[in-house]
């Protein structure tokens, strides 16, 4: 199973979901989180924490090695020391968009999870966001899109 993380409220809800469910079916988690490098300019909420400041960017090894640390920590974060499902973190770099990341990781998957949207506000509440769109239209499996509540 794979379940796709951003940091956003609806990605932690998706892993705990994620989780709890892969743990019910007795299967591995494979947590995934898709980065850009360098990143949209409009898209810096994404970025790992170890990214820098422009005008000099950091290696893409170096931001995936944050991709991944910052994943991981929110993994321990959400599902504790000791999860009841094991969990396998990764940081892909996107060369297009996040989702085309994420249904690549999920193929040969039982399921791909992903969290509604990244962002929040009422219009949010009413529509899926663009990830678990393309997810949902293009993933080679099935798809589970999880609210923030």
């Amino acid at each position: 199973m794979v379940v796709g993380i951003d940091g956003s409220d609806t990605s932690r809800a998706a892993l705990r979901w994620a989780a709890t469910a892969a743990a019910g079916l007795g299967a591995e988690l494979d947590v995934v989180r898709a980065f850009r490098y360098p990143p949209a300019l409009h898209d810096w909420t994404a970025v790992p924490s170890n990214y820098g400041f422009l005008p000099e960017l950091p290696a893409a090894d170096v931001v995936e090695r944050g991709a991944h640390d910052d994943t991981a920590d929110l993994v321990a974060s959400e599902l504790g020391a000791e999860p009841a499902v094991k969990a396998t973190v990764r940081a892909v770099r996107a060369e297009g968009r996040p989702a085309e990341a994420l249904v690549e990781a999920a193929a040969g998957a039982s399921m791909l999870v992903v969290g509604r949207s990244g962002h929040g506000g009422i219009s949010e509440m009413l529509r899926i966001g663009s990830v678990a769109r393309a997810c949902i239209e293009h993933a080679p499996c099935p798809v589970v899109v999880v609210p923030a509540s």
